[in-house]
């Protein structure tokens, strides 16, 4: 029995209206339960035949499904309705697997006359189950975020581990620092102490000096003082002198002063000068997070090495994301380079790429996925996104990458991708057309086993801006005064000869 049987009045075998409730548990329209007892003189239920001395109360429940029935069926209604074929005006029953469309039985005769088919229920059946095949990965996944409290366990063990070690890393790197600080202070207070010791030197020279000129004095007065009557008498004016005469006050000099400005003086800029090898600059730091288990990272992020050991050395691995590391920044517009020293290594890649959220790890490295970079295996080189392979005469030990923007007449901008060898600024492979608008990450990927590809350090080069004073605005008169002069001098001279023409004209009318 169907849902529309169930919900049908047993008189009028029509969809309940404003159903009523008999005390014997029955339900009839209020309208056709009211005729029945009308005709038949009698309150007996037309099912049962049970006498029901209580009036009907209202069925509340059983109207508020009817109505939900109804407007559901008016609803399917005007669905099947609106699903009709817009050529022929019938009823979609079929499905073209050729070119993918629902038909009717019109369109099948004629335009998809040879076509595959198929009803459109089991199409439509096919193709739920297909979805539900898709769904199933994301499913389980969802099983697994909702269940997975010791993933979730395992997941928050590594990421303390990760803080822990990264934590460690910064104060290894700190201390590395503060040594130098340290070692530092120390060699600038043992040149003061130095300084100071030297120059205490120099003033007990002086003043030991100072003693003895002095003594040589005090002993000659004493020497006079011993001679006879006459003789005292005669040198009485000399030794009066060298008595009375006194060594001056010892002065402060810049013998005897310590150079405090050499100590002090811009100390700070100093120190910071120095640190330049304590702290070098990257212009790459590599991203430990991109990296896979068989990659080892350094601790500064500046260097890579690979764990995976090969038997078979002249076959290379395949060129998938899962190989990489990648740069811990992108690079927009402008010019931007780096260098990677790979050393005698003769298994690498270098190159740049797209970033790479959602993608699969599996992906090839192609122009298509987003990947552009130059592959050395041996002794031979290729790109990326060609098939052209070279050979080098030399062996570069330090590449350089530059990546930088290109225009055209016609407002086309494009990005070029360009390798050097360092040592000589020799450019041996360039990557044109590379598309810009997106920002571009460095990759690496070593392939022979522990040989590192590290990334060379920027030399820094502090300059101090000499002073410029700045030169005082001048008004457009005062910049210009020499030539409001020369004109307002030619329009003089112009005016004069204008006059002098007009006086000749007026002349040679009155002679004529």
């Amino acid at each position: 029995m169907s849902l529309e049987d169930e919900l049908s009045c047993p008189v009028c075998t029509e969809l309940f209206r404003d159903p009523v409730l008999l005390s014997c548990g029955h339900s009839f329209c209020r309208q056709c339960i009211n005729n029945h007892w009308t005709s038949s003189r009698s309150r007996n239920c037309p099912v049962c035949r049970q006498l029901s001395p209580q009036p009907p109360v209202s069925n509340l429940s059983l109207r508020n499904t009817c109505e939900s029935y109804l407007r559901e069926n008016n609803s399917r209604k005007e669905r099947e309705r609106e699903h009709v074929c817009q050529i022929h005006g019938e009823k979609i029953e079929l499905f073209c697997q050729t070119d993918e469309q629902v038909l009717c039985s019109e369109c099948k005769k004629h335009e998809h006359k040879w076509h595959k088919l198929q009803p459109l229920q089991q199409a439509v059946r096919q193709r739920k189950e297909k979805v539900k095949a898709a769904l199933r990965p994301a499913e389980k996944s969802l099983w697994s975020l909702q269940n997975g409290a010791a993933q979730d366990a395992k997941i928050s063990d590594y990421e303390k581990s990760q803080v822990q070690q990264t934590g460690r890393k910064i104060r290894e790197e700190f201390k590395k620092i503060h040594r130098f600080l340290k070692k530092e202070e120390e060699s600038r207070i043992a040149a003061l102490n130095e300084e100071e010791k030297l120059k205490r030197g120099k003033m007990e020279k002086r003043r030991k000096g100072r003693i003895h000129s002095l003594s040589d004095r005090l002993r000659e007065v004493e020497e006079g003082m011993k001679d006879d009557d006459v003789t005292f008498l005669q040198n009485y004016n000399s030794i009066m002198n060298r008595a009375k005469y006194t060594l001056p006050d010892a002065e402060l000099s810049s013998e005897t002063l310590i150079d405090v400005p050499k100590h002090l003086g811009n100390l700070k800029y100093r120190v910071w000068e120095k640190m330049k090898d304590v702290c070098p600059y990257y212009p790459v730091i590599l991203n430990p997070n991109t990296s896979p288990p068989d990659v080892s990272v350094s601790d500064d992020l500046t260097s890579v090495t690979s764990c995976v050991h090969r038997q078979d050395k002249p076959k290379a691995l395949p060129l998938l994301r899962n190989r990489m590391v990648l740069g811990s920044v992108g690079y927009g517009d402008g010019v931007h380079t780096w260098e990677i020293e790979v050393g005698n290594s003769r298994q690498w890649t270098l190159g740049v790429c797209f970033e790479l959220e959602g993608k699969p790890p599996t992906q090839p490295l192609t122009p298509e996925n987003g990947f552009w970079g130059l592959r050395r295996d041996g002794y031979l080189f290729h790109f990326l996104n060609t098939t052209l392979i070279f050979k080098l005469l030399t062996n570069p030990r330090v590449v350089r990458v530059r990546l930088e923007d290109c225009y055209d007449m016609k407002g086309g901008w494009w990005r070029n991708v360009s390798f050097y060898d360092a040592s000589n600024d020799c450019l041996f492979a360039n990557i044109i057309g590379v598309p810009a608008g997106k920002d571009l990450f460095p990759f690496v990927i070593p392939e022979e086993p522990s040989v590192p590809l590290r990334v060379v350090p920027d030399e820094i080069t502090l300059t101090v801006k000499p002073f410029e004073p700045v030169e005082p605005k001048l008004s457009f008169k005062e910049r210009h005064r020499v030539l409001i002069f020369i004109c307002f001098c030619v329009i003089m001279a112009i005016l004069v000869i204008l006059s002098w023409n007009i006086d000749d004209k007026v002349h040679e009318k009155k002679s004529i």
